[in-house]
């Protein structure tokens, strides 16, 4: 047998044991030392070797933008099994993604715990660069987008970019004008493809809003099990009447509660919310202070309509072949299909 420091430059010594060195990672090794030192110290077969879990979501909804992402966003969070990005859009894989992807996966530090982390960003949907860009970050990531009649989603576009000030209130023939995305966001057919090049056909998953009005309880078991969770729970966020048209008389009160309700979400206690909205006194405010702004914006006219649904006739067939669908609960679906038959 060899020795550290004395004249036999023989066969090396094996060390072993609690006295054995560690490897750069910490590990135990056998290691071979001769009289010149260590020699090429192996792991040891029996030490586990434990990987971190992938920082940020599993999951993320993408939009399209005033199709049911809030829903969708609900649902992800009203799961105990799933845990939702505070804010609720980050936006990284389209408009933020010089930030970097520490910025990004910090937004979901403290959700380790749940068994899913998500978020929803209605700006994937329609950015051309969040695809590939989504694929390059995790190429095993699950998407789920949904998608209603492009004429309504355009309608309603229109009515949100007047409650958040981003265009005075105006005629929807007037927004249109002015904003090419109203239309822009309706290419389903082109966007979709796009995410269906970047990712397998099985992590992507396409609901239908008038499906979700339509048959919410089996909308959410869709959602679920493509998320891997108990598709069976129905948590009473779903429940929950969601305005798109709304918009605050007073809008510090809705800042305020808006915050008090997110501090209750984030501590688990969505349910308890829920029951405090529902109170008659909680109910009634909230009623007071809303506004459709429906009743301020004129609806669209009719020859705007059929103009719009011709626009997006061609993207109806191909669109219905990409989802694997022989129709769609749309009006414009149904005028596309009577255009190519006549």
């Amino acid at each position: 047998m060899g020795q550290i420091g004395g004249v036999d430059h023989g066969e090396p010594t094996q060390l072993s044991g609690p006295s054995a060195p560690r490897d750069l990672a910490g590990r135990h090794c056998h290691a071979s030392w001769t009289a010149d030192g260590p020699v090429m110290p192996m792991p040891m077969p029996d030490a586990p070797i434990t990987r971190p879990a992938k920082p940020g979501p599993g999951l993320i909804g993408i939009g399209a933008q005033k199709c049911a992402s809030s829903w969708v966003h609900a649902a992800l969070g009203g799961h105990p099994a799933i845990g939702v990005s505070s804010p609720k859009e980050i936006d990284f894989f389209s408009y933020y993604f010089d930030r970097g992807r520490a910025w990004y996966e910090a937004h979901f530090a403290q959700l380790s715990a749940f068994e899913l982390r998500a978020e929803v960003s209605p700006s994937y949907f329609h950015d051309p660069r969040s695809p590939s860009r989504l694929a390059d970050w995790d190429p095993e990531i699950r998407v789920v987008a949904v998608l209603r009649d492009p004429v309504e989603r355009a309608y309603s576009n229109h009515l949100h970019e007047v409650i958040k000030g981003h265009v005075r209130p105006c005629t929807f023939e007037d927004g249109l004008a002015n904003n090419p995305a109203y239309l822009e966001q309706g290419r389903y057919a082109e966007h979709l493809a796009r995410w269906y090049a970047a990712l397998p056909r099985e992590q992507i998953l396409v609901l239908i809003a008038e499906d979700i009005a339509a048959a919410p309880d089996a909308a959410a078991a869709r959602l679920y099990r493509f998320c891997g969770v108990d598709p069976a729970l129905r948590p009473l966020v779903l429940s929950e009447r969601r305005n798109e048209s709304d918009r605050a008389r007073l809008p510090i009160l809705r800042s305020v509660l808006r915050a008090q309700g997110t501090a209750l979400r984030r501590l688990g206690l969505e349910s308890t919310l829920i029951r405090i909205k529902r109170l008659p006194g909680v109910a009634g405010m909230l009623r007071a202070n809303s506004i459709d702004l429906r009743g301020e914006i004129p609806p669209m006219r009719a020859e705007t309509r059929a103009r719009l649904t011709e626009l997006f006739a061609p993207q109806m067939a191909p669109l219905a072949q990409l989802i694997g669908r022989d129709a769609l609960p749309w009006a414009s679906f149904r005028a596309a299909l009577a255009q190519a038959a006549e």
